[in-house]
């Protein structure tokens, strides 16, 4: 009895512990994203304000890229939602799988945002010209910036998943550390986060030009 008792102490002592760690993250993490809101919120609704003063620009066709960029992000957040399943179940191989898929998507997103701002020079519009342009690919360009961020962590992510793969010991060790499965929580929270994101300004950017 005194061993079962000793043993759950202990389980609890370490839980509290991995919570106090966590916390920190938690909200440097949470006011990050009240910070980026109020940003990009702030860059629509002045970029709606401009249009709604203006004139539509004339022989501007929306880049198809666009489309298929949020099609890719979107996806994106679907095998992402996987990683934390496969953690608490221990599956290495999902795990590494749906990190893979996940940074696989997110550089075809880049590559097709890469590909729409090409169109768009294309058609002779450029950042210091037309004011709702330079709102596009300034807002654009910003998002562009917090997908790069995350993908600079996702990378970091595939990479410890790799390091464990087929190798029992450090998969155990791994899976076995709640502070990862917090790192995969928080992440997830940033992923989705840039999703919802860049859906509201594609719709918002769609339907303006």
């Amino acid at each position: 009895m005194r061993q079962d008792k000793t043993g759950k102490e202990a389980r609890s002592s370490s839980l509290e512990v991995q919570r106090e760690r966590t916390q920190p993250y938690k909200a440097i993490l949470f006011f990050a994203l009240v910070g980026s809101s109020v940003l990009f919120l702030s860059l629509v609704v002045m970029f709606i304000v401009w249009y709604t003063h203006n004139e539509p620009l004339e022989q501007f066709a929306f880049p198809k890229s666009f489309v298929l960029s949020t099609l890719a992000l979107l996806f994106s957040s679907y095998t992402l939602s996987f990683c934390h399943r496969h953690y608490k179940e221990d599956h290495s191989n999902g795990l590494l799988f749906s990190l893979a898929a996940t940074l696989f998507l997110s550089g075809l997103f880049v590559v097709l945002q890469v590909y729409a701002w090409k169109s768009i020079y294309d058609q002779g519009f450029h950042l210091n010209g037309n004011a709702g342009i330079t709102f596009l690919y300034s807002i654009t360009g910003l998002h562009f910036l917090h997908t790069g961020a995350g993908m600079i962590y996702l990378f970091y992510l595939n990479l410890k998943a790799f390091d464990i793969w087929n190798d029992p010991v450090r998969s155990l060790l791994y899976f076995s550390n709640q502070f990862e499965g917090m790192r995969l929580e928080l992440f997830s929270s940033y992923w989705h986060f840039i999703n919802v994101i860049w859906l509201f300004l594609f719709l918002t950017f769609l339907f303006s030009f």
